[in-house]
């Protein structure tokens, strides 16, 4: 049987989700940061605005999930377009000038974590070899708590160094390269199926 530490797509899928998920979680450490440092938006409007990114998950999630799998489009296009969503969804607070941009960011977050959280994790459950679903899942969920680790500390030493605009750059060009790795990992699964 493959032993999980060789298996390199498996590892590729790990750093992707990584990535999207260290960025998309910007949105609970420092957006409300930025919220009201530039916009003056209080706790509760705030609120409102993130609460908003769960209502759209749970309204959308499922039947947007449904829908992709009974039409049966490729899992890593669906990361892909999750990915190239959360990017834009970092790309777009760079224009700072009119506040309804931050309800537009949180759409694009939403739908990027639509895209790309489920189809990852059926990605990863679907790599794993009979028998070895826990160990595989097991990575899965240590690159999200891993993330979790990594993402305010990263945003928020950005921010006191170099700004709110570095890093929505910074974390719009890292999910740009998970999207990137998104053709590399479909390259490699073709070239597996051969």
């Amino acid at each position: 049987q493959k032993s999980i530490y060789k298996d390199k797509p498996f590892w590729l899928l790990i750093f992707i989700t990584f990535l999207v998920v260290m960025v998309f979680f910007q949105l609970f450490t420092t957006v409300p940061l930025y919220h009201n440092e530039k916009f003056g938006l209080s706790e509760f409007q705030t609120g409102i605005l993130i609460s908003f990114n769960g209502l759209l998950v749970f309204l959308l999630e499922m039947p947007m999930v449904s829908i992709l799998e009974r039409k049966n489009v490729n899992r890593i296009k669906n990361i892909f377009y999750g990915a190239l969503c959360v990017s834009a969804g970092y790309f777009i607070l760079l224009i700072d000038l009119w506040a309804f941009i931050l309800v537009i960011s949180v759409v694009l977050l939403s739908f990027g974590e639509i895209l790309a959280f489920p189809f990852s994790n059926a990605v990863a459950l679907n790599r794993a070899p009979k028998g070895q679903e826990g160990h595989y899942m097991g990575f899965f969920t240590m690159s999200f708590s891993l993330a979790h680790i990594v993402c305010s500390k990263t945003g928020l030493d950005i921010i006191s160094h170099y700004g709110y605009q570095t890093n929505w750059t910074f974390m719009g060009f890292l999910s740009l390269l998970a999207a990137i790795c998104c053709i590399w990992l479909q390259r490699m699964l073709k070239a597996e199926n051969k």
